[in-house]
């Protein structure tokens, strides 16, 4: 069986500045030493590298993402390619992508390590590192990329080449041309063909909204966030019904608190909200209980009074920083990407690095909220019929297509449990 012949080659971001010179790290330049390529060419390789993941030094899940990312790859360069980084051309990068799917076993660890252990005031490779892990110990699983760790690559590689360009070091960048398929993770023989909508599952929901209840009571600044995206999940709203918008008759409408209200139906009082959505059409959407302590935290933090807004109220819902104004939609967009964002990093953090990548998949996909709240309605058992008005539907039958219901969850999961 081959060996793993690479190196872990960035450390913790507390002994980037001593890697430059490797002081501490002597057996990266040894390393480099015994590789095909020049070592002149790969210790320009090195350095450059660490400059670019140092500029993400002060975020550490980014970091921690980045610095993975471009030493898996350098690896994967200098050892198997046998290439320098001023060498790389679209060839290389669609060689990487492929070995990205399904790696050498030699390269996947069972386990998490991390890349250099303490040894004699010298910080020597941990030989149980490897570019890729698995987090079980069963020699029988096998490493397979998720379609959101390969976006995640990507994304890291396109800034890393855009970096490189800038600098004179690379002609051009490889990635742009980089053929769709070789992006893509691998799916099996059989292709299931459902409609079904794209959602967070219940435990990303609950990390989310768990992330960022603790970031706001530590940081005001987050209740923002906190909001937007407790609003767009619990009412179903897409990110321009949150925005201010233009009306057929040219005036822009703005939404506003007094778009709360609170209804008397046979003794019963419940809270709605008036949505005014795609061709000027309005609907209401009724607010669940557990929304209102949302509502009220976020007035109180606007300085508003009383806690649940009154139908005079006319303030705008999500007010402008620099006052005068509502937030407009990508300022909304921008808040769900943040929330994402900090998400993701305490995933990071935590050594949740594929949920972290699936995670940052979709930051700029808002609609996943809307999907998220309707589907989760559905399977508590509230009416399809129902939920389709508050979305906004034509009809029950298409929200039934769209959205798995209460009855075909129970089946899946009781499907999943079957015994062999």
């Amino acid at each position: 069986m081959s060996k793993f012949r690479g190196h872990p080659l960035i450390d913790t971001k507390d002994y980037l500045d001593s890697q430059a010179e490797f002081e501490f790290h002597p057996s990266i330049r040894e390393f480099l030493e015994q590789l095909q390529p020049p070592t002149e060419d790969l210790l320009r390789d090195f350095q450059l590298s660490l400059r670019f993941v140092s500029d993400y030094s002060d975020t550490p899940g980014t970091f921690n993402r980045f610095r993975g990312e471009v030493q898996r790859f350098l690896n994967y360069l200098w050892v198997t390619a046998k290439r320098s980084l001023a060498q790389v051309d679209e060839e290389v990068v669609q060689s990487y992508f492929k070995m990205l799917r399904t790696p050498p076993s030699p390269w996947v660890s069972r386990g998490i390590y991390p890349g250099f252990l303490e040894k004699e005031g010298l910080r020597v490779p941990n030989p149980k590192w490897r570019p890729f892990a698995l987090r079980t110990q069963d020699e029988k699983a096998r490493y397979h990329a998720t379609q959101a760790t390969l976006n995640s690559s990507r994304t890291v590689l396109q800034r890393y080449f855009i970096f490189l360009v800038q600098r004179d070091y690379l002609a051009k960048n490889p990635m742009p041309n980089l053929r769709r398929r070789d992006q893509r993770a691998k799916t099996g023989v059989v292709n299931v063909d459902e409609k079904t909508a794209r959602r967070l599952n219940n435990w990303q929901w609950s990390y989310l909204l768990k992330t960022l209840q603790e970031a706001a009571n530590e940081d005001p600044a987050y209740e923002r966030e906190l909001f937007v995206v407790v609003t767009m999940k619990s009412l179903f709203l897409r990110v321009g019904e949150l925005a201010p918008r233009p009306m057929d008759d040219g005036v822009e409408r703005v939404p506003l608190f007094s778009d709360f209200r609170i209804k008397n139906v046979q003794g019963e009082e419940y809270w709605s909200y008036t949505v005014f959505g795609k061709g000027d059409k309005t609907r209401s959407v009724t607010l669940p209980t557990g929304y209102l302590p949302f509502l009220r935290r976020w007035r109180e933090h606007l300085g508003l009074v009383p806690s649940l807004p009154l139908p005079t109220d006319n303030h705008p819902i999500l007010p402008s920083n620099r006052g005068g104004g509502a937030l407009g939609k990508r300022q909304v967009q921008r808040a769900f990407e943040s929330a994402i964002e900090l998400t993701a990093e305490r995933m990071d953090n935590e050594n949740l690095t594929e949920e972290a990548a699936r995670l940052l998949a979709i930051k700029n996909e808002t609609h996943y909220l809307r999907h998220t709240g309707a589907s989760m309605a559905i399977e508590a058992g509230v009416d399809i019929r129902h939920i389709s008005e508050e979305l906004g539907h034509a009809s029950a039958a298409f929200t039934e297509a769209v959205y798995v219901n209460a009855d075909e969850t129970r089946r899946r999961l009781a499907n999943r449990d079957r015994s062999i």
